[in-house]
């Protein structure tokens, strides 16, 4: 659902306030490339934080 910079903005800010966490964004394609700094969070947490932001995850 990502259509604009200030999404593409929003979702990465929102991924990147979770610790340990560097997500970079794209809107073409609408891909968030997230690294880890130590272990790999659930998915179920990076869900957690964009449900409230009104996205989703989508695993490729």
């Amino acid at each position: 659902g990502m259509m604009c910079n200030h999404c593409r903005m929003h979702v990465e800010k929102a991924l990147n306030s979770i610790e340990g966490v560097n997500a970079t964004v794209t809107l073409t394609p609408p891909v968030a490339v997230i690294e880890f700094s130590g272990d790999a969070k659930p998915l179920e947490d990076l869900q957690a934080v964009l449900a409230e932001e009104g996205y989703k995850i989508s695993e490729m």
